[in-house]
């Protein structure tokens, strides 16, 4: 199936009402373009610089830039992909059951690495159904957000998972500097960032939030973003059907 008609097409299988105009086609190849002719602009220009005799300290600094912007492409056309499999041409989720607070914490202690001491679960046992894979994106993609944005102090970032029968909460919360009020709408939208040039120096591919909205559009569910009550820090939060014999 064609990738663009797949990523062109309605958000998710659960919002088949909202296909992309041809404005907003135009815009988000644009924007992918120039995700794509940043980085690219980069390798031309250190590939005329490797052709030179240069110090071996400076051609290794080249070389290490050049496998980040490869890298950086790498990550865009892996998260395009998952945007096109969770599209409205997309196969739906394979229905499976899922611990989601099992999933949440193993996805964020792979994700964190040795940075998991910046991370505190708060969790109770709940199962959603759904597809593995795909929630995995989502946890993985909520925290690293928050570790970009958050502290480097123990527990700056909080992976909570609890049950609001029907449905089943995630929320991953960190102390960072927030999220301009007039952000938080946009925030799940494809290529934005609230900083820009932070979020690019960081690796970040501008996807990572919108295949969020998708995977849990795809499960019947919503997600959203709001800021702490004491003013600095965001919460993204995700709520999913919970499977029915847990909501009883």
């Amino acid at each position: 199936m064609n990738l663009l008609k797949r990523l062109f097409g309605s958000q998710s299988p659960a919002a088949p009402a909202r296909p992309m105009s041809e404005d907003a086609q135009r815009q988000f190849l644009a924007d992918t373009s120039h995700e794509l002719r940043t980085p690219l602009t980069t390798l031309r220009g250190n590939l005329e610089l490797l052709g030179r005799d240069l110090p071996p300290e400076e051609r290794d600094e080249i070389l290490a830039e050049s496998r980040d912007e490869v890298d950086r492409m790498a990550r865009l056309v892996r998260d395009l992909l998952l945007l096109a499999e969770t599209g409205a041409e997309a196969a739906p989720p394979e229905p499976l059951p899922i611990r989601l607070d099992l999933l949440g914490r193993e996805v964020a202690e792979r994700v964190a690495g040795d940075d998991i001491g910046r991370v505190e679960f708060i969790d109770e046992p709940v199962t959603v159904v759904g597809d593995e894979e795909r929630l995995r994106h989502l946890i993985g993609n909520l925290v690293e957000n928050a570790l970009r944005h958050a502290s480097t102090r123990p527990g700056a970032v909080q992976v909570r998972v609890s049950r609001r029968p029907p449905n089943v909460l995630l929320e991953v919360e960190d102390d960072g500097p927030g999220i301009p009020p007039q952000a938080l709408e946009r925030v799940f939208d494809r290529f934005y960032r609230v900083d820009r040039g932070r979020a690019r120096a960081q690796g970040g591919t501008g996807l990572g939030l919108s295949i969020v909205r998708h995977v849990a559009e795809s499960h019947g569910g919503r997600a959203w973003a709001a800021n702490r009550q004491n003013g600095t820090g965001a919460v993204l939060s995700v709520e999913l059907p919970a499977e029915p014999s847990w909501t009883l």
